[in-house]
């Protein structure tokens, strides 16, 4: 076995001597990386490919060890934390596992052996985590894909704005860099499941920006608990539903941090969204968000700025030629009439396959006018 195939693991202590027995121990084994303190240790998360398990000493001056690894808990969700410990240090250590931060905590000294078994069953834990989460995933993005396709059919206008929210979340994700984006992407493509029962012409009003009367704004503003509801009732999509809830609002305190992060960055696609139908042009997501209130975080609205800035380059193009992330820049419609693809849908695999297949029976005509990169 390879050091680029050993399991990671990060070693923090504010001892030197401390640190170079451990990584004396744990050598060939596994691929230790040491850190002086919890500021160190934090600065060296950010580099190369995360961490199985991280072991922390608890008594650390300026940040102890159970304050790091909830920082390293909020960085890296999977790596596995382990804390060592002396005996004056017992009673905060247990707190800080009855917290849900810590694994495992050791008593210092530690045998070598004892350190290792450890590390060994903290390994094959986050193994068990990262597989769980990839079938996970896997099993949801299956699930979800079927409840857009019926989406798609019974509310295609609602399809179109959360097709298009899922797009603007996607890109700003790419940027943002936070631990689990399927969250994110699922509350995206589902926020829209509880407009099924609103009236195609009530959404189209309401794209439009027309005035709308109380019954109708009521319709509007229930949707989003309709949708949490929905959501919340498949296992794991929990805080997808808290982030769909709260859609068009600042959620309340005391959230789970994926909501903190989630609510306003669904609003602000949505916001983005709601300005592309009423003016069928992409404006500067800047000059979008800036007048949004509640206003949105300065970081998601850096994150989004350059949101389709590199889609403009407008064609004819045949449908064997259409790509991922092109935007549809035409309705599209089958010869009857029947709408297909809405101007500004943003293309994928599925939707250039049901083109195909439209092609196929002569349903539709090409070619089709799309916004694509420059070449």
């Amino acid at each position: 076995m390879t050091e680029d195939t050993l399991p990671r693991v990060l070693c923090v202590d504010d001892e030197p001597n401390l640190l170079s027995a451990m990584e004396r121990a744990l050598h060939g084994r596994f691929d230790v990386v040491v850190a002086n303190g919890g500021v160190a240790a934090l600065d060296a998360m950010q580099w190369g490919e995360p961490f199985a398990v991280i072991v922390s000493d608890m008594r650390m001056p300026g940040m102890d060890g159970a304050a790091f690894l909830a920082h390293a808990r909020e960085l890296a969700p999977d790596s596995v934390r382990v804390l060592l410990t002396g005996q004056a240090d017992v009673e905060s250590s247990i707190a800080a596992i009855n917290r849900g931060a810590i694994f495992r905590y050791l008593c210092k000294p530690c045998p070598t052996e004892t350190l290792i078994a450890t590390l060994d069953e903290a390994v094959r834990q986050h193994d068990r985590t990262r597989a769980e989460k990839a079938l996970l995933e896997t099993t949801l993005t299956a699930a979800v894909n079927t409840l857009t396709e019926v989406l798609a059919m019974v509310a295609p206008w609602a399809f179109q704005r959360a097709s298009f929210a899922h797009s603007a979340v996607q890109h700003a994700l790419s940027r943002l860099e936070w631990s689990d984006g399927w969250i994110y992407s699922i509350a995206a493509a589902l926020s829209q499941l509880g407009c099924v029962g609103i009236p195609p012409e009530l959404m189209q009003a309401d794209a439009a920006q027309r005035p709308l009367n109380a019954d109708e704004k009521k319709l509007l503003r229930e949707h989003p608990e309709v949708a949490s509801r929905l959501v919340a009732a498949i296992p794991r999509l929990e805080l997808a539903a808290e982030i769909i809830r709260w859609q068009t609002d600042n959620p309340p305190p005391g959230v789970p941090l994926e909501v903190i992060r989630g609510a306003p960055l669904l609003r602000a696609a949505l916001e983005l969204e709601r300005d592309w139908s009423h003016t069928k042009a992409m404006r500067s997501p800047r000059e979008v968000l800036r007048t949004v209130r509640p206003p949105i975080p300065d970081y998601i609205v850096k994150a989004l700025s350059d949101f389709r800035s590199e889609v403009n380059h407008h064609r004819a193009a045949r449908v064997r030629d259409l790509v991922p992330g092109w935007v549809v820049d035409e309705d599209v419609r089958c010869t009857n009439g029947l709408m297909v693809l809405s101007r500004g849908h943003e293309l994928t695999d599925t939707a250039i396959a049901a083109l195909s297949r439209l092609l196929a029976a002569h349903a539709i005509r090409e070619p089709i006018r799309v916004c694509s990169h420059a070449d």
